[in-house]
C-alpha cells in the first residue's frame, strides 16, 4: 500500500511538472494556480513560500510519525493475518508469538491492527490537508492590517431581563 502511495505522488509530480512545462510559455508574470499547485505538491513548501521556516520540521515530523506508524501497523497486521490464515486452515502457525493464540484472539488482533494501519493512513491525509490549510491561510491573511489602531475589547456584563440576573460577554470592536 504504501507503494502505491509513493507512487501516486511521483507520477502527480513529474505529471503534475510537464502540464505546467506545456502551458507556461514563460510570461513575466506567474499564474498564481500553478504557484499554489506547485507548493501543495510538496509538504511544508507552503510553510516555506509564507516564511514560516519554524513549522517545516514540525509538519515532517508529523509525517515522519504517521509513517512509521503506518509501517509498523502494516507489518504486524501481515504477520496476524498469516497466522489467522494458517489457524482457520488448520496450520501450523509458523510465527511463534501467535501460536498459542485461540483464533478469535487472532480475529481481533488483526482487526485491530488494521484499524490503525487505516488510521495512520487517514491522519497522513489530514496532515497534509492541514498543512496545506495553513499556509493557504497564513498567505491569505499576509496583507491584513494589524496596527495599532485596531482593537476587540471583551468584557463580562450581567444584564438584567425580566426581573432576572443573567451573565453576558459584550464585544466591542474599536476603530482609533
Amino acid at each position: 500500500m504504501i507503494k502505491k502511495f509513493v507512487l501516486f505522488l511521483l507520477l502527480t509530480l513529474v505529471l503534475g511538472s510537464v502540464k505546467a512545462q506545456q502551458n507556461t510559455p514563460a510570461p513575466k508574470n506567474k499564474n498564481p494556480y500553478t504557484k499554489v499547485t506547485l507548493i501543495s505538491l510538496i509538504p511544508g513548501a507552503g510553510q516555506i513560500y509564507n516564511k514560516k521556516y519554524w513549522k517545516v520540521p514540525i509538519v515532517y515530523a508529523g509525517f515522519a510519525a504517521l509513517t512509521y506508524s503506518y509501517i509498523f501497523y502494516s507489518n504486524e497486521y501481515d504477520d496476524v493475518r498469516k497466522s489467522y490464515q494458517q489457524a482457520i486452515n488448520k496450520q501450523a502457525i509458523t510465527n511463534s508469538y501467535y501460536a498459542n493464540f485461540p483464533v478469535e484472539m487472532l480475529y481481533s488482533t488483526r482487526e485491530d491492527y488494521r484499524k490503525s494501519r487505516d488510521m495512520s493512513l487517514i491522519g497522513m491525509v489530514g496532515l497534509y490537508a492541514l498543512q496545506i490549510l495553513d499556509a493557504t491561510v497564513d498567505a491569505h491573511l499576509k496583507g491584513f492590517d494589524m496596527n495599532e489602531n485596531l482593537g476587540l475589547k471583551i468584557d463580562p456584563s450581567f444584564p438584567i431581563v425580566n426581573g432576572q440576573a443573567s451573565a453576558a460577554i459584550n464585544l466591542t470592536f474599536q476603530i482609533k
